[in-house]
């Protein structure tokens, strides 16, 4: 029999709950600071990485502050006593979360000797990103400290700050380079692609399908769980997601080759994957990328995305078209972008490290774990979804690879060239981290691959040649049971 609440009960449980929330209420209300402060600035204010900005704000002392702003303007609010407690003036500080981000120059404490005055805060940029300033108010007895800092309550009063870098011409010579060298590699991507080798493969869409669907469906939501689940910053986690939403890149082709995959499939799936890409890289950011970037309290420019990513897909259609219709001059760029490809790899090692050393500093724990989860958990996922639709060991190693490896270039340039503020510079450090995390399984994979490879071919010559010696041993005895074996013999000697 069910049993259901008596009215009586439901009537006690809503009481007790009421007086729960008028207790709450009450204890915001006496925590509740007894000053306003008035800026002409405009928030979120924007300081510069390595720029110290000042900000200031007027302050004014309320008598009897109520929970109504509107009810408390109307009233004369500044007032002719100054609000004291237990004979001591109010003290305002001024305090920064994310001091990684920015930090705070000069003073941070202000003594209110009047009902209402100017505080000037100094605030210097460290490095691109967001970070709140609070404000909270204590007497300045002999007993101020950071403890009476931290137990008033500075929710009422919080401003939102972006640190930007400032563009340097070595920066924008650096977007030019990545911009170029993903164009060309993905030119060339489209360039060495075999159509007869793809027509066979998709002749046997299984594979291909499979991983078509755990490149878009499995990595997206591998990204989206990431990005949700550990506290990063909006622009790095929007990295995270964009990057989990790309197509496979070329480097996988190498990678599957040396694991003793199978080539032709890679490259299918590569192909495929990248031309998906135009629309359902935006549809993913569309839809969760809303949720991934909510607390970033900006529009994602869906149509700065798009004609990036058109601008990033139509050179494989470029390469595509030479492979088809001008195979000479396809492999003429295929020699020659090789060594292009070699000089601007440097570049962006050398010149590229050292406009974007700020990005090493934003490695912190959480972006390392969450660089490392994305193409290991793909890697994995991949093959075990590849296990249960019962594909062959080189397929296995196929899709786990194709879906484990990003292209990284995509969601750098997609990102730095679409997005605004901090985010523009915080988004790329997303890829930049998983590129560093994603071959170290695939290069100790290779080196257990290659060693068996190595062993066994050993394995097999020592047998080959311990049969030719067997052999070689049976004649002898052939030669000895017949009699010519002394007859040899004598030849040799003479000889």
């Amino acid at each position: 029999m069910l049993l259901f609440p008596s009215p009586i009960c439901v009537l006690l449980t809503l009481i007790q709950l009421f007086f729960v929330i008028a207790a709450s209420q009450l204890d915001a209300s006496n925590n509740s600071l007894p000053f306003d402060l008035e800026t002409s600035l405009v928030f979120p204010y924007t300081v510069i990485q390595d720029e110290t900005s000042k900000l200031s704000f007027n302050f004014s002392f309320l008598h009897n502050r109520t929970s109504n702003k509107n009810e408390a303007a109307s009233d004369s609010k500044i007032v002719s006593e100054f609000p004291q407690r237990d004979g001591y003036e109010w003290s305002i500080f001024a305090k920064l979360d994310g001091s990684q981000i920015a930090e705070l120059k000069g003073k941070s404490e202000f003594f209110a000797h009047e009902p209402t005055g100017t505080i000037n805060i100094l605030i210097k940029g460290n490095l691109p990103g967001r970070a709140t300033l609070y404000f909270c108010a204590a007497t300045n007895g002999n007993n101020v400290s950071q403890s009476s800092i931290k137990s008033c309550d500075s929710r009422d009063l919080t401003y939102k700050l972006y640190v930007e870098r400032k563009e340097r011409p070595i920066d924008i010579a650096f977007n030019v380079v990545v911009i170029l060298l993903v164009v060309m590699t993905n030119i060339g991507m489209g360039a060495k692609i075999d159509f007869d080798v793809v027509k066979a493969e998709l002749k046997r869409p299984i594979a291909p399908a499979i991983g078509l669907c755990c490149q878009f469906l499995i990595m997206p939501m591998i990204a989206f769980g990431i990005a949700s689940s550990i506290k990063l910053d909006p622009g790095i986690a929007l990295g995270f997601f964009a990057l989990g939403c790309a197509p496979g890149g070329s480097a996988s082709n190498a990678y599957t080759h040396l694991l003793g995959g199978n080539v032709s499939l890679s490259v299918t799936m590569t192909l495929i994957s990248t031309i998906a890409a135009l629309g359902l890289l935006p549809m993913w950011l569309f839809t969760l990328g809303k949720v991934v970037y909510n607390q970033g309290n900006v529009q994602i420019p869906y149509e700065n995305i798009f004609f990036s990513l058109l601008g990033i897909i139509v050179p494989v259609l470029i390469g595509l078209f030479l492979q088809r219709k001008f195979p000479k001059v396809a492999k003429m760029w295929l020699s020659a972008v090789k060594y292009i490809v070699f000089v601007f790899i440097v570049f962006v090692l050398t010149v590229g490290v050292y406009a974007n050393v700020y990005i090493f500093s934003l490695l912190s724990g959480e972006v390392l774990l969450a660089a490392a989860l994305l193409p290991y958990l793909g890697f994995l996922l991949g093959g075990i979804v590849a296990c249960i639709f019962r594909q062959g060991n080189v397929n296995i190693i196929t899709i786990a690879v194709e879906t484990g490896i990003q292209n990284t270039g995509i969601p750098i340039v997609l990102l730095r060239l679409s997005l605004l503020g901090p985010d523009k510079d915080t988004s790329i450090v997303a890829p930049v981290a998983s590129a560093l995390f994603t071959p170290i399984p695939l290069v100790i994979g290779i080196l257990y691959v290659q060693t068996r490879m190595f062993l066994e071919k050993r394995r097999k010559k020592l047998n080959q040649e311990g049969s030719l010696i067997h052999q070689n041993n049976d004649n002898l005895e052939i030669l000895k049971a017949s009699g010519d074996y002394q007859m040899v013999k004598t030849d040799t000697s003479e000889v």
